[in-house]
């Protein structure tokens, strides 16, 4: 696909974007206009700059992590590419559902209990270390991997278990997407030649 053309269809998706906003705040009477839907929450919610400012970076880390290990899954060692795959569209699903309250806020509203959503995640993400383990042994993407989802599962036991210690379950969530960044980083450089 040309340059021309990649840049067309993310112009048309961006319009199409715009739209949609557009029209859901013209639809919905708990929406008083559409700055509701394009502006920044904390400019919406009258609070300070800061306020939120390690999810916010928790999200920036998932868009990240997914494009890593997307952009490396082209690079990296064959053993590695399908591995990095499903990691980054896991990353890309993560990254969806935390920036947007997905399992918190909108799937329980439609009947689907959070507890199943994050059960779905644990064992997206334990299929993927078992179709990779014999690739991850012993290797820095490996070592990374594994640390991101100790991390991860560290920060959803913590929330299942109380909900006051929020720098906890919040910056073990953002160290294990960090990690997970790092999958897609040393694959890519594994693969490298040294010069």
């Amino acid at each position: 696909m040309s340059k021309g053309v990649q840049a067309a269809w993310t112009a048309a998706g961006l319009c199409l974007l715009l739209v949609l906003a557009g029209v859901t705040a013209a639809v919905s009477e708990r929406i008083p206009d559409v700055g509701y839907l394009t502006r920044d929450t904390n400019a919406v919610a009258g609070v300070p700059w800061w306020a939120g400012v390690v999810s916010r970076l928790t999200n920036l880390a998932w868009a990240a992590a997914a494009a890593l290990n997307l952009l490396s899954s082209r690079a990296a060692l064959a053993s590695l590419r399908r591995p990095l795959l499903l990691l980054g569209l896991l990353c890309a699903a993560l990254a969806l559902d935390d920036t947007m309250l997905v399992h918190e806020a909108v799937l329980p509203r439609l009947g689907v209990p959070e507890d199943l959503v994050l059960a779905v995640y644990a064992a997206a993400g334990l299929a993927l270390f078992v179709g990779w383990f014999w690739s991850l042994r012993r290797t820095y993407v490996g070592a990374a991997f594994l640390a991101g989802a100790a991390l991860l599962a560290l920060s959803v036991a913590v929330d299942l278990v109380s909900s006051s210690l929020f720098l906890l379950e919040d910056g073990a969530k953002l160290a294990g997407v960090l990690a997970w960044c790092l999958c897609g980083v040393w694959a890519h450089s594994e693969a490298s030649p040294t010069p």
